[in-house]
Parts: structure tokens; sequence; C-alpha cells
């Protein structure tokens, strides 16, 4: 009987100790001020976030874009303009190029004009003392000579024999010999033009002058770009001495892939640019009616004007061939476009922050492309690294689903 008192004693006292501390717990400040702590934090991981909001979308501050390489551009309707982009390399035209050897054998004299001189067509670029033009200069002035005399007894047989003076034998045998006389004549004048004289310049070679000397000439105007000799060095026809390019035009040789060559045309417009990015406009020349041997390619040429020198030959360059007309429509960067669930889509910002919207695409032109459907002009959109925002959408919706 006072064991059972003893317990019912003990039970009383332990349920109102644990309502004590129950009541201690439930309104004692150190309650308050441990759910303001929780509260606290719940908010400053709000306000600071990871990159998420709701399932769907992604939230990031200016300076999480920035850090992210991503950007918020505006859509609006611009001309478009669908070609063709290609890497290439810019070389001389070889129409306007001149590899000039010495038709003669000799000894250099002088060689005043210096590597990226301009030059024009006529110039003296070397002086060549040579004993084979001088050989060839006095066989034509012996001809020349010849010729002369031929000419005067031609002329006194024919008178006589016209008189009936002398007979007609001496007549023929003098028109005969003036015949030959103007064979060797013109024979000795081509052996000298052969040698790079000008018809003028034989011609008017006289006995006394400097046979032997020979001035070579470039045939174009332009710069020179090589000059492989010096002073009295003997040369020959063996090998270029000069080199000279009228560098006002330029030539690209673009390599295109057999499927678009039907898009390529001579007269198509070329907008073309290097790494520095300069910038100009060309045209297609000529399409190579013939593929490529070895990579089965297509080869079309576009020309540029380099009048001001800008563009210097073998620099690397990005052409893009205009394969349409301009028109008006919605294009983006090819940097704005993502592929979730095998779609082509678009990070578009709204109110609850930056979602994926599928849309529908249109042709390629260089680093753009034309968007048909599913983004309207006024809207802004996210370019740059948007694989970031696929990462962090997919990172989302896991959290979500747990």
């Amino acid at each position: 009987m006072k064991i059972s008192q003893n317990l019912s004693l003990l039970c009383v006292a332990v349920t109102v100790g644990a309502g004590v501390m129950w009541c201690v717990l439930e309104y004692s400040p150190l309650k308050h001020q441990h759910e303001m702590h929780l509260g606290s934090t719940k908010q400053s991981m709000a306000e600071e976030g990871d990159g998420h909001a709701d399932s769907g979308h992604v939230k990031l501050s200016e300076a999480q874009l920035q850090a992210s390489d991503l950007a918020i551009e505006t859509a609006a309707m611009a001309d478009f303009v669908t070609a063709l982009a290609l890497p290439g390399q810019l070389v001389l035209s070889t129409d306007r190029e001149a590899r000039i050897s010495s038709p003669v054998s000799g000894t250099v004299r002088s060689a005043p004009i210096q590597i990226g001189s301009k030059v024009q067509a006529g110039d003296v670029l070397v002086t060549i003392e040579s004993a084979q033009l001088s050989d060839a200069s006095a066989r034509y002035l012996s001809a020349k000579e010849r010729l002369g005399l031929a000419q005067s007894l031609f002329t006194r047989e024919q008178a006589l024999w016209q008189k009936k003076i002398s007979a007609e034998q001496d007549y023929l045998a003098a028109r005969g010999a003036l015949a030959e006389a103007r064979i060797e004549a013109q024979s000795a004048l081509q052996s000298l033009m052969s040698l790079g004289l000008s018809e003028k310049n034989a011609r008017a070679l006289k006995a006394g002058s400097h046979l032997a000397r020979f001035a070579l000439r470039t045939p174009i105007s332009g710069t020179l770009l090589s000059k492989d000799l010096t002073l009295g060095e003997a040369v020959g026809s063996d090998k270029p001495l000069f080199r000279v390019a009228d560098l006002s035009v330029l030539w690209i040789d673009l390599a295109i892939p057999v499927n678009d060559l039907s898009l390529v045309r001579a007269g198509q417009s070329v907008w073309v640019s290097n790494k520095s990015g300069q910038k100009t406009k060309g045209q297609v020349v000529f399409v190579q009616p013939e593929l490529d041997s070895a990579s089965r390619s297509g080869s079309v040429r576009v020309q540029i004007d380099n009048a001001q020198g800008a563009w210097r030959s073998g620099e690397f360059v990005d052409a893009m061939i205009q394969t349409d007309e301009p028109k008006l429509a919605i294009s983006v960067p090819v940097s704005a476009i993502v592929m979730i669930e095998n779609e082509p889509s678009v990070f578009v910002e709204g109110s609850e922050g930056l979602a994926p919207r599928v849309v529908k695409v249109g042709n390629r032109s260089g680093d753009r492309q034309e968007i048909i459907s599913g983004l309207s002009a006024g809207e802004r959109f996210v370019t740059g690294n948007v694989f970031v925002l696929k990462a962090d959408l997919s990172k989302s919706e896991a959290e979500h689903a747990h």
C-alpha cells in the first residue's frame, strides 16, 4: 500500500515537471531568438540566391551574369542576309604580278630601286653589261648598213634598166640582193627584240653607242616585292631577278563543300574580315568548274579592293558570301541557342527570371541565326555561355523532384 502511494506521488511530480519545462521552452525569450535567427538565415539565403528560383526559371544578378560570361540583348527586326561563311587566305592576283628575269646574260652594273619601292611600267630595274647583246647589236647594225647599200644599188640598176642602159639581168640581181638584205636586217632586228629591246630602241641603235648596255625594265606598275642580285654579279635568264606586283587588288581562294556550290555564282557580294576587326566588301569573280582532286571540294575566287594598302597578302580572313537578297527578320547570335530536350531554345527574360523557350530557326548567316517563330521583337534574351543556364535549370528541376 505504501509502495503504491510513493509511485503515485512520483508520477505526479514527473508530470508537473514536464509541464513546467514545456512552459519555459514555449514562452521563453530563447525560443523567439532561435526563430528569429532561422528566419534571418532563410531570408539571407533567398536574397543571396544560388541561381535558382521556381522550377523552370533561373534567376541571376547582373554580377552573376557577367561572371558567367552572359549578356542580355533585345530582339529586333532587322535586315538579315543569308550568307555562307568560309575561312580563306589573301593571295596576290596572278593577273597583276610579274616575275622578271634578264633575257640577256651579263654583269650587273647598277640596280638602284629598293625592295618596297613603287615602280611604274617601263622603269629601269637593273643595268646589265652584256657581250651577248653587243654581238647582236653589231650584227643588226651591219645588216642595216648592207640593207642601205642594197637599196641604193637596186635604185640605180632599176633606173638604168628602165632607160635600156643596163641589162635586165643586172636589175634582177640587184633586186634579189635587196630582198636578201631586208631579210637579214629583219632577222637581226628580231634577235635584238628577243633579247628584250623594244623595236623603237633597236632601230635607234647607232655605231659608237653603248651596244653592250642593257636596261631591264618592269612590264607593270606596282610594288617591288623581291630583288635577287648584287652589283658585279653575273646573271642570265635562268632565274627571276625581281618580283613586282600590283597590290591594289587581292584575291581570296575559298574551298567550298560540294553541297554548297549550287548557292555560289560569279558576281555575288562577299564580306571579308580579319582577326583584328578590319572589314571590307568583295565580289565572287570566278567559280572553278572542276572539283579539287584531293579534297573533292569546289573552289571560288573572291576579289577585294586594296587601293589603300590596308590588307596584306598571306593573312587569313573570314569570308561571308551573300547567297540571297536581304530580308527583314529577327535573328540572334548562334551563342544564344541551346538544345533542350532536342529542341532549339533561347533563354528569355521574364518577371520570374530567365526561362527557356523553344524557337523555330531558319537560315544561318555567319554567327547569327534567323528566328522564324518563338521570339518576338522587344523581348530580351540571353547570349553567351548559355550552357550555364541549362545546367542550373537541370539542377533546379532535380532538387524540386526530391
